[in-house]
């Protein structure tokens, strides 16, 4: 009992912190319906375009250039303008007068802003483009960008159709397995897979099979696709026994990923949207089992006292 009073008192002001700051961290890093940008340090945005095999755009900046603030007001919620640079990019930003913007702006020798810098995985520049030629001009450089010998290889088949509003499913299936084969993500393609796939084919095991290999967030119409059509899965039969295996550990797989996501951005919300799926997971894999509601809270403090333990290790 004290150490879970002990808890709660330090996630209390956990919480608290997160809540003041994350109104700010939204604001600055998305529109609604805009471009996306990557938070986190020059490191770790490197270390994401390769992983995700993908260049990087890079937005230098400063908080009294005009043309600047046009673009953060004009082009960065523009849907043509995500639709295009989320597909594509890594998109990054910097304040060229503070923190890591002041080294990453002399290492590639800006010195007018804005600058638009694309950057390689292997962080080689690719291309510097200076000031702001308007939605259209951004979009052209872009097509330029991804059709220069050193940045087309990053560029997975598929990517131009997929921006341009292409949603067959036999073009998203194969589209996924090509992002699949480059380690990029697949969360919001594989939602737009089901969206359109046809009722004759959603319950089939081959479906199952696919939705379960590709899956990677709890957080996700897979996830609870999968969750809800587990329990159609017959266990008579060698084949439908490895299906069943390959479902259970695509569920427990993208309960690890988000887990491990909360805890590396000391994010409490997607921390309980993890518990709350992790006990989903638990009730369609023994629906006949009616779980206790002090199991339930023991699983669900377990995961906090995990949570507090690898945050507060990282902020040593």
């Amino acid at each position: 009992m004290k150490l879970i009073i002990i808890w709660l008192s330090l996630c209390l002001g956990q919480l608290i912190a997160y809540t003041a700051t994350a109104h700010t961290k939204t604001h600055l890093t998305d529109g609604p319906t805009g471009i996306t940008f990557f938070t986190g340090s020059w490191k770790d945005v490197l270390a994401e375009a390769k992983r995700q095999n993908k260049p990087v755009y890079v937005h230098v900046y400063t908080t009294w250039c005009p043309p600047c603030k046009r673009m953060t007001l004009e082009a960065f919620p523009n849907p043509k303008i995500g639709a295009k640079f989320n597909v594509h990019f890594i998109n990054y930003q910097l304040d060229a007068e503070k923190g890591e913007g002041i080294d990453v702006a002399k290492r590639y020798v800006v010195s007018s802003y804005p600058t638009a810098l694309y950057i390689a995985p292997n962080g080689a520049l690719i291309h510097r483009a200076v000031g702001y030629t308007g939605i259209n001009g951004m979009l052209d450089q872009a097509d330029k960008m991804l059709e220069t010998p050193q940045l087309r290889p990053t560029v997975a088949r598929g990517d131009k159709d997929y921006a341009d509003g292409r949603r067959d499913p036999a073009f998203l299936k194969k589209y996924l397995k090509t992002r699949q084969q480059l380690n990029r993500p697949t969360t919001e393609l594989l939602d737009v897979y089901l969206d359109v796939l046809p009722a004759s084919e959603r319950l089939t095991n081959e479906t199952k099979a696919f939705v379960a290999e590709a899956l990677q967030s709890s957080t996700t119409k897979a996830f609870d696709y999968l969750i809800k059509n587990r329990s159609r899965i017959p266990t008579s039969e060698p084949t439908q026994q490895s299906l069943e295996t390959t479902v259970s550990d695509a569920l427990i797989r993208a309960l690890d990923n988000d887990f491990r996501r909360a805890s590396a951005t000391s994010d409490e919300v997607l921390l309980e949207t993890v518990i709350a799926n992790s006990e989903r997971n638990m009730a369609s894999a023994n629906p006949f089992v009616i779980r206790q509601e002090a199991q339930k809270e023991k699983a669900a403090n377990d995961y906090r006292l995990k949570f507090l333990t690898q945050t507060n290790n990282a902020l040593k």
